[in-house]
């Protein structure tokens, strides 16, 4: 289980929530009355819990649901017997009567945990359930081959593993090197090693965001180098579109004379869909539709990261293609 820093934070900061407003308000009853104990009322509450989980996980399969739906009645107990704690020391009860009242006799601090659980453990369910794992990344005994990426008039290789496969994707085929700069092997790959650097970093650093659903680095032929993905979106599936998007745009724009557009961004009805796109690569960000400005920040941050490693790693490969193409 990979739960971010945020996430935690953010859980953390909500179950506080919970404890602090009933504590301030109790002993109100805000025109409710005090309950007695009955196994009726967590009957009620378990339906009430699946009936949520239905509406709000429905990319989840039976059992990812039936353990959300008990995840959160833990989560709502253990709130709830915090609460009882609470009660006893702040308003010198004993703690069998705060225990009665933080479980299940106090009417409106019950109330308010129980419709609140299961949108508060929302973001952290996802990140356990429907996270897709990442891509094994290459390792230094791995066997290394180059392909060629073309920028304009210049060519600089990029690495990729020799064994690695993409779902659904044709072999490749060769690229003819206009700039007569021939493909030689390299010695390292662009994402290798225990830490995440260079695209990885930056998609990380992306889906660091709670709304993010996917962020990914688009080559120029609509492959993969780097993703980050929530909620069960198949990057390698989504990812070529980001293509097409980029030539219906071109092809807009090149008839009113402006080019070709360097972002384009979009809403959906759920989503908010974000294409930056550079020389030989795309950024591609899909997010939840009402996503805060914190997201655009972070996309500048990220094309920034990119800019630079991409500057760092193949300056020195791009610079002979140039001086070659320019003689």
């Amino acid at each position: 289980m990979n739960l971010s820093v945020e996430a935690a934070k953010r859980l953390l900061l909500y179950s506080l929530i919970l404890l602090v407003v009933p504590l301030i308000l109790y002993p109100e009853n805000l025109g409710t009355f005090l309950q007695n104990y009955s196994s009726t009322n967590i009957v009620l509450e378990l339906l009430f819990y699946l009936l949520l989980t239905f509406v709000l996980y429905r990319q989840g399969n039976a059992m990812q649901m039936v353990a959300i739906v008990f995840i959160g009645l833990g989560y709502r107990l253990l709130i709830s017997s915090i609460f009882s704690v609470l009660l006893s020391a702040f308003y010198n009860i004993s703690s069998g009567v705060a225990f009665s009242m933080g479980m299940y006799g106090y009417l409106p601090s019950l109330l308010f945990q129980v419709f609140a659980t299961q949108f508060i453990i929302k973001s952290t369910m996802d990140e356990i359930f429907f996270s897709r794992p990442r891509i094994r990344r290459p390792r230094p005994s791995d066997i290394i081959t180059a392909d060629s990426v073309e920028t304009g008039t210049s060519t600089f290789v990029v690495t990729k593993e020799k064994n690695a496969s993409r779902p659904d994707s044709p072999p490749p085929s060769p690229v003819q090197n206009q700039s007569g700069l021939e493909n030689r092997p390299a010695t390292e790959s662009p994402v290798i090693g225990g830490d995440a650097q260079g695209f990885d970093k930056a998609t990380r650093y992306i889906g660091e965001h709670s709304s993010v659903k996917l962020a990914a680095v688009v080559d120029h032929e609509g492959l993969l180098l780097s993703n980050f993905t929530r909620g069960g979106i198949i990057a390698e599936d989504v990812a070529p579109f980001a293509l097409l998007i980029k030539a219906d745009g071109a092809g807009s724009m090149n008839f009113l004379s402006y080019g070709c557009p360097e972002r384009v961004e979009f809403q959906l009805s759920n989503d908010r869909v974000v294409l930056c796109y550079e020389e030989s690569y795309c950024l591609m960000v899909i997010a939840e539709r009402h996503s805060d400005d914190l997201l655009n920040i972070r996309i500048n941050q990220a094309m920034e990261m990119v800019k630079k490693y991409m500057s760092e790693r193949y300056s020195e490969m791009l610079r002979p293609a140039m001086e070659k193409s320019y003689a």
